[in-house]
């Protein structure tokens, strides 16, 4: 079980120090690598499943929930493959791993807690990370050529409010005073906007993301249907539905099934609530319909496999 301890926040979240030495880097067999990867989507839910896997006992950390390390382009990864195995447990070691998580509070802000691991000797652990924006801005076979054999996990959620939070997200950013790559307006006007940009054969930072098929058949088509489960955010959030959810990960894992008891409660990660526009929504509804729709002939046909992926009607009422 992992003990919490809270600290306040850096300015920038971004300053995370990682306490490994150069020295120890010797080669891949000194560590636990991953046996899976929480791939994305991002604002699906992704942060909480994460938590939830490290509280099996025998799933330690990353040191690192998210290091995006594939995200950072081939050439990168070629030279600093030694930097990525070091963010994961050693084997021969029995301390306990401590990682900092970013976390927002009720009122949005962002803050720190230490969530320390203990390690049992002689038990039988696994390891995985959970880098959200794989699953978009990665290419799969840039993973598969360093781990042919992980295992991917996959959560959607409404394409509508996982657009929305991700807007949300930046607008935080934005106000925190980061540099981003365009100035973020209401919801509306950006989402508008790219609406019209992505209509045209374009990507939009917001929209893109919540247009689920192509990536899917690229990450299916690079590893195979097999090794890939996917479930939804909405499921997650009832615990009796993330029970069943998490015991069809620790099959899939080869792990022995864990009583969570009231953990799967907690939800890690979650904005206050906000809204938009109801006539706006309708036209979101709309606009991703289509998609939705292959998504779900998608998921039939290749027998993508998961839990509650039956639901026909899932989203078409937002």
């Amino acid at each position: 079980m992992a003990k919490v301890q809270f600290r306040i926040l850096l300015k920038n979240p971004k300053l995370i120090i990682l306490n490994y030495k150069r020295e120890n880097y010797l080669t891949a067999s000194n560590y636990i690598l991953p046996t899976f990867f929480l791939i994305g989507e991002r604002k699906c839910g992704t942060s909480s499943l994460y938590r939830y896997l490290i509280h099996h006992p025998n799933i330690l950390p990353c040191a690192l929930k998210e290091p995006n390390f594939f995200g950072k382009g081939a050439d990168y990864v070629a030279t600093h493959i030694a930097d990525y195995w070091a963010l994961f447990p050693e084997k021969e070691s029995n301390q306990a791993r401590s990682f900092v998580w970013p976390e927002l509070n009720e009122a949005g802000i962002l803050y720190e807690q230490e969530v320390i691991i203990p390690r049992i000797a002689n038990q039988n652990y696994i390891t995985g990370e959970a880098s959200a924006n794989t699953f978009f801005e990665v290419e799969p076979t840039l993973v598969k050529k360093y781990f042919p054999n992980i295992k991917l996990i996959l959560l959607f959620r409404n394409p509508i409010d996982r657009a929305f939070s991700h807007h949300r997200m930046y607008q935080r950013f934005q106000a925190e005073g980061r540099v981003l790559k365009n100035r973020v307006h209401t919801f509306e006007e950006d989402i508008s906007a790219e609406m019209a940009v992505v209509q045209a054969g374009g990507q939009g930072e917001f929209i893109s993301p919540s247009i689920y098929p192509p990536q899917l058949q690229k990450w299916v088509a690079t590893f195979g249907p097999l090794a890939i489960r996917l479930y939804f955010a909405e499921d997650l959030k009832i615990p009796a539905k993330a029970t069943l959810i998490l015991k069809d990960i620790c099959d899939f894992l080869n792990i022995p099934t864990y009583n969570y008891g009231d953990y799967l409660q907690q939800q890690f990660n979650k904005a206050p609530a906000a809204s938009f526009s109801s006539q706006f929504r309708k036209e979101l509804q709309a606009f991703f319909e289509p998609y939705n729709q292959e998504l779900f002939a998608y998921i039939k046909e290749e027998r993508i496999m998961g839990i509650f992926l039956e639901k026909k009607e899932r989203w078409r009422k937002s």
